[in-house]
């Protein structure tokens, strides 16, 4: 399985930047995770056959356990793209129109929400491979 992450800015923080990379290499023990960043989307190209979601902020969060349920209904597909961008970007293109993903009830920013997705996959990956991490 790849994961790909696609994030509208240059780059993260630095502190954010090692969280990421830090989430990334545990991950590689499942699947490979990249992080591509974009100035703006103009150029972002999500392939047809992946299974792709824009991560929003909203209430209709799930559980680590649903989350790890949800990797697992798509195991069929080869690649999971995620779409990180401020809600004003995702109206501005077609993003609007991905599955909603949202991460916490929280806005976020940017760098954070990258932080926390990266470490919900690797908690969703430790619950279908049954460790502990996630209690």
């Amino acid at each position: 399985m790849e994961i790909l992450i696609h994030i509208k800015k240059k780059k993260l923080d630095s502190a954010y930047t090692k969280a990421v990379a830090e989430y990334i290499k545990r991950l590689s023990a499942f699947c490979r995770v990249k992080c591509i960043y974009y100035k703006d989307f103009s150029k972002l190209e999500l392939q047809n056959s992946s299974a792709c979601f824009r991560v929003v902020p909203g209430t209709d969060t799930i559980s680590s356990e649903e989350f790890a349920a949800k990797i697992e209904e798509l195991s069929g597909y080869s690649r999971i793209e995620f779409v990180v961008a401020d809600p004003a970007t995702v109206y501005e293109l077609d993003i609007a129109k991905l599955p909603p993903f949202s991460l916490s009830g929280f806005t976020m920013s940017i760098d954070l929400t990258t932080v926390v997705l990266t470490e919900q996959l690797y908690r969703a990956y430790t619950i279908l491979n049954h460790i502990t991490y996630h209690k």
